[in-house]
């Protein structure tokens, strides 16, 4: 399993988070994920109202750093135009020299789709990301693009240089459930599915449930995808490092592992994030659940 860790691009130690990407480099973690919100709203109780930007702190992180991988986990689609968001990500890739991962999310935050003049996308934000991803498809083939759909059009216009990686920035479609929409998005569009192991009202996701979806999606699409997680890893180590592998054993092969949460200060979330790093590496090594960390 390769073990990720989620940096905090939000609250009061944000800034030096993102200033400490060698430092989580040289910990061995294989990549980092950042968050995608921008303003403090009421109705989000799992934030902090401060914010730096997603793809700011991306890039950030990549000029600071040089073999770790860079995710947004996820980047919420309708937030922006699908043209300018794929220049952003080619140009990430290009920078970063291909260490990029793209995850795909629709959002849950309405005001916030209001405040980025963006509210009357919030009811058919599914039907908005779904083209958006099309567009970026296309316009990451390089050359002349042009899309004339329901939401978006782009007249022809050339698209260079498209993203380092080929054929593309690799995709993984997230999702706070199990079922439906977000499911049929991995199967059309995903090189990995990457849920949350909670909900926006803390609802958590079994390993038997992850496993039935990620069989369920699998059939959707026709083909095996890549099932990964993004994981609360705060609390007992040994509980949380016994959750990863009963996930290991459902088919995950990554999780991003967050412990923004139960860490008040920065020294304290370095030190949780270098135990169970140490930890991990350790008990998942055993014969069948190797980390990519650790090969």
């Amino acid at each position: 399993m390769r073990l990720d860790l989620v940096l905090p691009n939000e609250g009061a130690y944000m800034l030096e988070a993102l200033d400490a990407g060698p430092l989580f480099e040289g910990m061995g973690w294989v990549g980092l994920w950042l968050s995608d919100h921008l303003l403090g709203i009421a109705e989000d109780h799992l934030h902090q109202p401060s914010w730096t930007e997603i793809t700011v702190a991306m890039a950030h992180l990549a000029a600071r750093t040089s073999r770790i991988r860079i995710g947004a986990g996820v980047l919420v689609v309708p937030y922006r135009d699908p043209v300018l968001t794929a220049r952003t990500i080619a140009s990430l890739d290009q920078l970063s020299r291909g260490r990029i991962d793209l995850g795909i999310g629709v959002g849950w935050l309405e005001r916030e789709f209001q405040a980025l003049g963006r509210g009357h996308l919030f009811a058919k934000r599914g039907e908005v990301t779904n083209e958006a991803i099309e567009v970026m498809l296309a316009c990451w083939q390089g050359g002349t693009v042009e899309h004339h759909g329901r939401w978006f059009d782009v007249p022809p216009v050339v698209f260079e240089p498209p993203p380092w990686q080929r054929p593309r920035v690799p995709l993984w479609i997230g999702s706070l459930g199990a079922n439906g929409a977000p499911l049929r998005r991995a199967a059309s569009f995903a090189d990995c599915w990457h849920p949350s192991e909670l909900d926006t009202a803390g609802q958590r996701l079994s390993p038997r449930a992850y496993r039935e979806a990620g069989e369920r999606l699998d059939e959707i699409a026709g083909r095996l995808v890549t099932r990964t997680l993004r994981l609360k890893c705060d609390g007992d180590p040994a509980e949380v490092i016994d959750k990863l592998h009963a996930f290991a054993e459902a088919g995950c092969e990554q999780a991003a592992c967050s412990f923004i949460s139960g860490s008040a200060t920065f020294a304290a979330f370095c030190r949780h994030a270098e135990q169970f790093h140490e930890l991990a590496v350790s008990a998942l090594s055993r014969p069948g659940l190797a980390t990519t960390a650790s090969r």
